[in-house]
């Protein structure tokens, strides 16, 4: 077992294997299936430990720079401050106001101003860090995406000559080159959005749990599910792990999250099919699928391409079958803070289509092309949850 004395001194030795940074799939042992292995520093759970201690130590104190930001001190000033303002202006801090009035309240406020900067900019260094480390063993991360490209279980399926839509091109998250436009996207994402959970999901565990609530049609029969924009493929994997008779797919259009994903669920030992599609044109047959899930995919696509996706789960979806998105929660009251967060996400964070999903009514435009709709959201919950289910 390599410790760090041992793993400086062979560095050269190392430098000639192939590393592994997806998810491990094992509490004690190893047990993933990749033809090729590289883990000096391990595992924890699922997680695939950095396999630099400098590049995880770095990222520990950006995380602890986000949590500074976002939950801690500097967040609680800057929420007081956007309070005062609220009160100074004798406004109901409950009521509901359009995104320019928000914008226009906090935007100028130097405690505010700060609490976002420092968001960003730990954000933004800690993708550079990332972005930096894997080009800066490409042929290496190369190699183990090459390896697990043709092995199994499950399959991937790319398609080279997909047309990518401009929307899909952004860097969203403000990640290097997005999904789309860099080699290691899924790499990125990963250790980042862990990043963003805090922790919280460092085993999968939103994901887990999302799938374990996902309901299931009303004549209990699964047998196909698709998971729509998967990226890394970590609902589709869970979902596989939930229902392990049924065929789960995974689609996306970005190839670069897709062979991550692929990857991952290799080394976790599951049997999930990838495939590069566009989730507004399947071209799956009518009726094809029992379940369609999907996580924070709408936010991330124009208004109008979400009501295609919406009319294409519809086709797809077999009579009876069930449609499950998670999204940020447009059923919450579009207080002050919640449409400046919007904001700042949209102009800051390049959620280019941010303020355009929070004018989409899902719960109107699933019943026009057919579903009968619950909204399960939390009114005050982050996330709202939908279940759509096609007249049998």
């Amino acid at each position: 077992m390599l410790n760090r004395r041992s793993f400086i001194s062979v560095g050269s030795a190392l430098a000639a294997l192939l590393p592994m940074l997806a998810g491990a799939g094992r509490a004690h042992a190893k047990s993933g299936k990749l033809p090729v292995e590289y883990d000096p520093r391990g595992a924890v759970g699922r997680l695939e430990r950095l396999p630099l201690l400098d590049l995880e130590s770095r990222q520990d104190f950006m995380a602890g720079v986000t949590a500074f930001s976002t939950t801690g001190e500097l967040a609680q000033a800057a929420r007081a401050h956007g309070e005062a303002i609220i009160k100074a202006k004798g406004l109901d801090p409950t009521k509901e106001l359009p995104v320019e009035t928000a914008t226009a309240l906090f935007e100028s406020d130097p405690v505010i101003a700060m609490r976002d900067r420092v968001w960003f900019s730990a954000h933004n260094y800690e993708h550079d860090i990332l972005d930096g480390h894997f080009k800066g063993h490409a042929e290496r991360y190369l190699a183990v995406l090459e390896a697990a490209d043709r092995a199994g279980p499950g399959r991937l399926e790319l398609n080279p000559d997909l047309p990518i839509p401009q929307y899909a091109r952004h860097e969203i998250h403000q990640q290097p080159g997005g999904y789309v436009g860099n080699p290691f996207a899924g790499h990125i994402y990963h250790y980042a959005t862990n990043m963003f959970y805090r922790g919280g999901n460092d085993q999968d565990e939103r994901h887990l749990g999302y799938a374990a609530a996902c309901p299931v049609p009303q004549d209990g029969g699964v047998k196909r599910i698709l998971d729509l924009g998967t990226g890394i493929g970590q609902l589709a994997v869970a979902m596989k792990e939930r229902f392990p008779p049924a065929e789960v797919t995974g689609l996306d259009v970005a190839a670069p999250m897709l062979r991550y994903a692929h990857m991952r669920a290799v080394d976790l030992d599951r049997d999930v099919i990838f495939t590069q599609r566009l989730a507004e044109d399947t071209r799956y047959p009518d009726g094809h699928f029992d379940i369609v899930i999907s996580y924070i995919l709408f936010h991330e696509v124009p208004a109008d391409t979400s009501r295609a996706i919406i009319a294409e789960v519809h086709r797809i979806l077999r009579p009876g079958g069930v449609f499950y998105p998670m999204d940020f929660n447009l059923s919450a009251s579009a207080t002050a803070f919640r449409r400046y967060g919007e904001w700042k996400d949209h102009r800051w964070n390049n959620e280019r289509w941010r303020l355009e999903h929070a004018t989409v009514d899902f719960d109107a435009e699933m019943r026009k092309v057919g579903f009968t709709v619950e909204d399960r959201s939390d009114k005050t919950a982050i996330f709202g949850k939908i279940t759509g289910v096609k007249a049998a």
